[in-house]
């Protein structure tokens, strides 16, 4: 019997190497090792179980892994990774997914999505696009040339079209926007 109250969660090997300010690769090992607790997709992406994460933080006197606050999530295919992507998994306000199963890992205040318009796995199972947390965010899709006709992610207005691929001017653009925009409903006196 599943239990709803307290849904298993993961987290992929660079949110906890950013949780336990650790490489990718110590934590792959620490996966090997049976130091946490995991799963390994069909992908080969291991999944760490978010439980596993914060019993070995307690253990280490680390602080708890927190469910994903970031504000922005940026959807990639991994077979196409830039520098760009690179540098922004090191912004704290910013999480790279390449796998849909990193979608489990949404936080619900996230305030937009960047998709690459390039994902297989997004045009092909509708099921991921009915997440509440992505119906309810801005979605900017970049690599826009590449996204198909039938795609479940049609323009409207919680949607806008980039042709570029991703870059930190980009994001930062969008970053630097809505704190302009949250400035503007400030009441002055």
């Amino acid at each position: 019997m599943k239990n709803s109250h307290n849904p298993q969660t993961y987290v992929s090997t660079s949110q906890a190497a950013k949780t336990l300010g650790l490489s990718v690769g110590t934590v792959q090992r620490m996966v090997q090792n049976g130091v946490l607790e995991a799963f390994i997709t069909h992908g080969g992406h291991r999944r760490i179980l978010s439980t596993s994460l914060n019993d070995y933080c307690q253990e280490q006197g680390l602080p708890l892994h927190t469910t994903n606050t970031s504000r922005v999530c940026i959807l990639h295919d991994c077979k196409h990774t830039t520098p760009a992507l690179e540098t922004l998994k090191e912004w704290a306000q910013i999480t790279v997914m390449t796998h849909p199963l990193d979608l489990m890992e949404i936080a619900p205040d996230v305030k937009a999505f960047f998709i690459d318009a390039r994902i297989p796995w997004l045009h092909s199972s509708p099921v991921h696009m009915d997440n509440p947390h992505l119906q309810n965010a801005h979605l900017l899709v970049y690599n826009s040339a590449a996204l198909p006709a039938n795609s479940p992610i049609a323009p409207d207005r919680h949607v806008s079209l980039f042709k570029s691929d991703i870059s930190t001017d980009l994001v930062f653009g969008y970053l630097l926007s809505t704190v302009h925009a949250q400035h503007d409903k400030t009441p002055r006196h």
